[in-house]
This record gives structure tokens, C-alpha cells and sequence, in this order.
């Protein structure tokens, strides 16, 4: 319960701090942040409505793709972020933090950027492209960040035309930090090996399948000090994965003994 807690709490503040971040370094220099962000700053030029509406309006339809693909959790935590996100662009003040356009655009990026990626790692999402890039990551293994800088190329375009290319030049920049930063912080497409030592390895296999639907292979082991019977269990996941099943393995066994490796490349079958 108190981690459930706290994941909410980190949802809440970085989605707090995405909204922070456009009102104080993007939108005052109109540099479209990209994503449902930037559309709804278009818009908001063009028709003078609120943006943090706009936001929840547009993410409606995205949460239905998101329970369908990705699932209800991962839901939950994104309306908690859309939500706080739309209320944050209401009620922060726009204000330039700084009048030097390259300054703005790359902060501003590196704070969207790290506040969408803690978001994501948690377990949800900022809404919008984020939901199409992660549905996309999980068909075509491809970065989220990357992704996501390709779809705001669309959005990026349609600004240029709006508010002049210049600023747009501004705004690639934005971006691009954003989705390098992004990947630098949810690191899912990094793969890991567990290799787990347990008196309990019946209790470990159904609380890790249970957990995230990973194959396992499981070989017979004797100690060499006790000579106890154990087993071995040897699996594959993702970095973003790896504190929840730390957690999983120290509840079920908290004596088990667990190797973790990098690993480079997985051939096969990997359940994303």
C-alpha cells in the first residue's frame, strides 16, 4: 500500500513539474512542447481556450487505447498525471523565467523531459504521445523517447506555419532534449539476466509470473557448505522492471541469493 503511495505522490509531483515547466519556460516564448501539450497550445493561440482543458479533452480517447494495450494501472496513474498536469497549466502563472530563447527551449526540454520519463518509470504517463509511443515501443521495440520525437515532428510542422519557423528551430530543440532525456531516465528497452538462488523456488516462480509474465527456466542446485537442496532460477527483464521484482523476490525469500547481468541482445520469444 505505501508503495502504491508513493508512486502516486511521484506521479503527482513531476506531472506538477511538466506543467511548471511550459508555463515558466515554453509557452511564454509560444515553443510548442509537442505531444497533446503542443496541440493544445496551438490551439489556445488560435482560439483562446484554456490549455490545461484541451489536455483532458484529448486524452479521453487515449485512455481507452491504454486500458486496451497496456492496462488498468497503468491508466490510473496516467489520469492522476493528465489530471494534475491540466490543473497545474490552469492555475501556474505564465511567466518567462528567462528572455534567451536557446536557454528556455533547453531547459524546458530537459525538465519535460525527466518529468515524462520518472512518469513513465513509475508506471503511467503524461497521456498523449506518450501512450501511442509506448504502445509502439512494445510492438517494435524502439526507444520511447525517439518515438515520441517523431510523432511531435507533425505538431512541430503544423507550429511552424502558426508561429514562423524560427521559433519552431526553437522548438526542435526543445524536443530533442525532452526525448533524450526521456530515454535517459525510463531505460525499459535494457534488458537484465536474474540468475536466483532460493530454498523456495516453487513460491518465486508463481510470484514472478504473477508478476510480470517472464519465462523461467528452472534447474536443480545442491549448496556446497549445507548440501540443501535449491533452485536455480534464471530469467530476463527490463531495468524498469527491476525494483518491482527485487521487491517481489525479497518478499517471497528474503534469504535467496540473486545475480543480476547486463545482457546485450535477447533472441526469441520476449514478452515486451
Amino acid at each position: 500500500m505505501l508503495r502504491i503511495v508513493y508512486q502516486m505522490l511521484l506521479v503527482v509531483l513531476c506531472s506538477a513539474l511538466f506543467g511548471f515547466s511550459n508555463n515558466n519556460f515554453l509557452i511564454p516564448h509560444q515553443l510548442a512542447s509537442g505531444g497533446v501539450t503542443g496541440i493544445a497550445f496551438i490551439i489556445h493561440h488560435l482560439l483562446q481556450v484554456n490549455t490545461g482543458l484541451i489536455v483532458l479533452l484529448i486524452n479521453i480517447p487515449l485512455f481507452v487505447l491504454g486500458i486496451v494495450y497496456i492496462g488498468k494501472r497503468f491508466i490510473l496513474f496516467t489520469i492522476i498525471s493528465v489530471v494534475v498536469l491540466s490543473y497545474s497549466l490552469k492555475v501556474i502563472p505564465i511567466h518567462a523565467v528567462s528572455d534567451d530563447l536557446l536557454l528556455s527551449s533547453i531547459i524546458g526540454g530537459a525538465l519535460n523531459g525527466i518529468a515524462i520519463g520518472l512518469v513513465i518509470r513509475t508506471g503511467g504517463s503524461t497521456g498523449g504521445v506518450d501512450i501511442i509511443s509506448l504502445i509502439l515501443s512494445q510492438k517494435r521495440n524502439m526507444q520511447v523517447g525517439f518515438l515520441g520525437g517523431v510523432i511531435n515532428l507533425i505538431i512541430v510542422g503544423t507550429s511552424g506555419f502558426i508561429f514562423g519557423w524560427n521559433i519552431t528551430l526553437y522548438t526542435v530543440i526543445a524536443i530533442y532534449v525532452s526525448g533524450r532525456a526521456v530515454d535517459m531516465v525510463y531505460t525499459t528497452q535494457n534488458k537484465l539476466t536474474l540468475r536466483i538462488v532460493s530454498d523456495k523456488g516453487d513460491e518465486l516462480i508463481k510470484a514472478l509470473i504473477l508478476l510480470h509474465s517472464r519465462g523461467i527456466t528452472v534447474h536443480d542446485a545442491e549448496g556446497a557448505y549445507e548440501h540443501k537442496p535449491k533452485k536455480v532460477l534464471t530469467t530476463v527483464i527490463t531495468r524498469f522492471e527491476l525494483n518491482e521484482t527485487k521487491h517481489a523476490i525479497r518478499k517471497t525469500d528474503p534469504h535467496a541469493f540473486v545475480n543480476i547481468t547486463q545482457t546485450l541482445e535477447v533472441m526469441g520469444r520476449f514478452r515486451k
